[in-house]
């Protein structure tokens, strides 16, 4: 009897520690291993040894082998909302907000000042009049997670025009 209850206790363990998620990506490359956690609109995925951040826009189904998995409940959390906050702030930012050919101007003209005016600045949908017409994601302009991810991809883009203006300005000088 002793040995039934050891060999079971042995195969149950030894199948828990090969259990793996699966993740597709949209490429059709699969791959197992171990989602660890889930942020910011990308996964935390390890594999063999190695951890990778996976974009949430590269992933075609994740498949949790442990289904009372915290990580997987958060997942469920995640996909219960219907659309994913972060991921509609980014692209709102990246469509619609500033003059990005102006901020590109400031950084010829003010470099260093005009990144450190953008870095203190407060980006919001509302203030970005295009975004605010253009957008259909309004009903989340109140929301903490979508702002937070719309300042940091608005204040990203226009900070990297101003540095760009402001190298084209350090390679004009150094030309003549």
């Amino acid at each position: 009897m002793k040995k039934t209850i050891l060999t079971l206790t042995a195969i149950v363990f030894a199948f828990s520690t090969f259990a793996n998620d699966i993740l597709t990506l949209n490429n059709e490359m699969v791959f197992e291993g171990k989602v660890k956690r889930i942020k910011d609109c990308a996964i935390v995925f390890k594999s063999e040894g190695n951890k990778y951040i996976v974009p949430a826009s590269e992933i075609y189904s994740i498949e949790f082998e442990n289904a009372e998995d915290k990580v997987y409940t958060n997942y469920l959390e995640m996909q219960a909302d219907e659309e994913n906050k972060c991921f509609n702030a980014r692209l709102d930012a990246e469509n619609y907000h500033g003059k990005k050919g102006g901020h590109f101007v400031l950084g010829v003209l003010f470099g260093p000042f005009a990144i450190i005016g953008t870095a203190l600045a407060n980006p919001t949908p509302e203030k970005g009049r295009q975004t605010y017409m253009m957008s259909k994601n309004k009903d989340q302009f109140s929301d903490p997670e979508y702002l937070s991810c719309y300042r940091k991809k608005a204040k990203g883009q226009l900070i990297g025009m101003e540095a760009l203006g402001w190298g084209a300005w350090i390679l004009l000088v150094l030309a003549l």
